[in-house]
Order: structure tokens, then C-alpha cells, then sequence
């Protein structure tokens, strides 16, 4: 049996908003999954829900880390090649989750879970912020 998480859903803060609109949609739909995932694990149905998780977060990089990457590189962000490492580095995580899935690895939800949080917390909130004040500075809203 899978291990429980706080069942109470994350909700968007003001603080959160960084005002470029692509970029807190993209936020919030990253809330959504870690949601999505709460009430999974705390249902003890990783193995029959996982799969959606997987196709929630593959729309979400291609829809909102490829737009992120342009919007960086078009508007010459310094620390875009550092940006886009993180994204693959991301990437190359969920491909390694979707493998412990055809595993049967335990505890997986709450693995991915706890990694999602962590981007949440490390990558959106921090990371993310930072780049955003380069973007606002060049007039992206």
C-alpha cells in the first residue's frame, strides 16, 4: 500500500503570479497534477491512474516548456541554455518514472509526487521568478 500525502489541495497564491499570462497558466496546470496526484495516491490508485499523470505532464512540456524556451531565446535570456538543462533534465525524470511504472516499482506516485513538489517549490517558484523579472524587463506580459 502506498504511503498517504496531505489531502488538501494546493491552491493558487497572489504570490505565485509571476503576470506573464503563458507562464502562470503553465503554473497552475502543474498545480493541477500535483493535485491530480494527492487524491491518486491517497485512493490507492497509482497503477490504474498513473497513466494520466503521465499524459497531464507530457502536454505540459510540450505545451509549456517548448513556448518558456521561445520566449526565452527570442528575448536573448542569459541563462537560457541553464534553463533549457533543467527542462531536459526534467524530461529524462518522467521518462525514468514511466519506466518504474512497466517495473512495478513501489511507491511510485509518492515518488513522483515528492519530485513534482520539488520542481514546484525549486524550479517554478524560485528559478522561474527570477527569469521572469528578465522577460517583464523586456516588456513580455
Amino acid at each position: 500500500m502506498e504511503n498517504k500525502v496531505n489531502p488538501e489541495p494546493f491552491k493558487w497564491k497572489e504570490e505565485y503570479n509571476v503576470n506573464i499570462t503563458i507562464i502562470d497558466e503553465q503554473h497552475k496546470k502543474f498545480l493541477e497534477i500535483i493535485n491530480k496526484l494527492k487524491i491518486i495516491i491517497n485512493s490507492n490508485l497509482c497503477k490504474k491512474k498513473v497513466s494520466e499523470v503521465f499524459f497531464q505532464l507530457a502536454y505540459l512540456i510540450d505545451h509549456y516548456f517548448i513556448k518558456e524556451e521561445i520566449y526565452f531565446n527570442d528575448l536573448k535570456y542569459p541563462n537560457i541554455k541553464q534553463h533549457k538543462i533543467d527542462h531536459k533534465k526534467f524530461i529524462d525524470r518522467i521518462i525514468q518514472f514511466q519506466k518504474d511504472v512497466e517495473n512495478n516499482k513501489p511507491n511510485l506516485c509518492l515518488d513522483i509526487y515528492k519530485y513534482l513538489e520539488n520542481w514546484f517549490d525549486e524550479h517554478i517558484l524560485k528559478y522561474d521568478k527570477e527569469a521572469v523579472e528578465y522577460l517583464i524587463k523586456k516588456g513580455v506580459n
